[in-house]
């Protein structure tokens, strides 16, 4: 059938192509059929995306020595990072519905890292004067969730919308919050190659068990009786309510410390768990640190390795001014 409605073997059997007849009209057609197969499979075999992101994984590893980035010398070669970019805003609406659950898991991580990237390129090296983060943080380029927009699966997005409707409303994987790098030293590391789709709930069950054997976002203190967890849990404690076996809400519910400490303990050694009775410890949030993940910009003080907010005399604090990614 022709985009017009038109069929080959009508047109045939009108004589546009001349008068054929018997077998070797038969033949003829059967090898137009044949032909117009072999282009029908072949064209969405090449507008296919890949799903290995083989694009993005070339770039990675090329500048991101785990888990910081080398963006000097990246800002001076970006077109493989512009391709991916690229790639990403190739999908089709039509296409991204038949992906798989852990297809669109896999994009959205890489897509939010990708572009997260792309905008620190943009403005590399940063230098802002906002007293609350370090002048080279992320959070010192102006609107940062919003103002930057970018195409991806026929969608205009911008970190906010991946982050809070794609990611959190849509796709409901808590883990996905410690594979999502907002370019900053307190955010889970950046892997030097991209997620996968393949071994995507491995993955994701290893990320998580990277972040909390990290000691800057999870601390145990069974003589306090305190568990000092990232911000992270603060900005979006109800994400993980699944993941701390409150699949069904009870009531009264649970307070947002109750929902955090109960994921936290269940990720702990199973030594430390007995010493955290829950009615009797504490959760607090540490500090966290927005300075950028560069690999060669040079460590500030102490704010290079603590989370802290900037104030305008030249002390720091504990950086708690708003939520990561525009607030949930």
């Amino acid at each position: 059938m022709t985009p017009d409605g038109f069929s080959i073997s009508t047109a045939i059997g009108r004589g546009a192509y001349g008068t054929i007849g018997g077998a070797g009209h038969r033949w003829v057609m059967l090898a137009v059929a044949w032909l117009c197969l072999a282009v029908w499979c072949a064209l969405p075999a090449m507008a296919r995306f890949d799903h290995a992101h083989e694009q993005l994984t070339k770039e990675l590893q090329k500048y991101v020595d785990t888990p910081l980035v080398h963006y000097a010398r990246w800002k001076n070669d970006q077109a493989g990072l512009d391709r991916y970019l690229k790639q990403l805003a190739a999908i089709s609406p039509r296409e991204y519905e038949r992906f798989t659950q852990d297809q669109k898991k896999a994009l959205w991580i890489n897509a939010y890292n990708a572009i997260t990237i792309k905008i620190v390129l943009t403005h590399y090296p940063i230098r802002g004067d906002k007293p609350y983060y370090p002048p080279n943080s992320l959070r010192q380029i102006p609107n940062v969730w919003e103002d930057f927009k970018f195409t991806v699966a026929g969608k205009e997005v911008n970190l906010y919308m991946i982050e809070h409707d794609m990611i959190r409303k849509q796709l409901q994987d808590a883990r996905m919050h410690f594979a999502v790098v907002c370019a900053s030293r307190g955010c889970p590391p950046l892997l030097n190659r991209a997620y996968v789709p393949e071994t995507l709930d491995k993955d994701l069950d290893e990320a998580a068990r990277r972040y909390f054997a990290a000691e800057r976002n999870v601390q145990y203190d069974p003589e306090r009786k305190e568990v000092r967890v990232s911000q992270l849990f603060r900005w979006f404690p109800l994400d993980f309510a699944n993941l701390a076996g409150f699949s069904k809400m009870p009531f009264p519910p649970p307070s947002d410390d109750a929902i955090v400490l109960s994921y936290v303990l269940s990720m702990a050694p199973a030594e430390l768990r007995s010493k955290f009775p829950e009615k009797e410890t504490r959760v607090l949030y540490m500090p966290f640190d927005w300075s950028l993940n560069d690999a060669d910009a040079t460590p500030v003080g102490d704010a290079q390795n603590k989370g802290v907010e900037w104030l305008t005399d030249g002390s720091m604090r504990a950086a708690t001014a708003g939520p990561c990614c525009g607030g949930p």
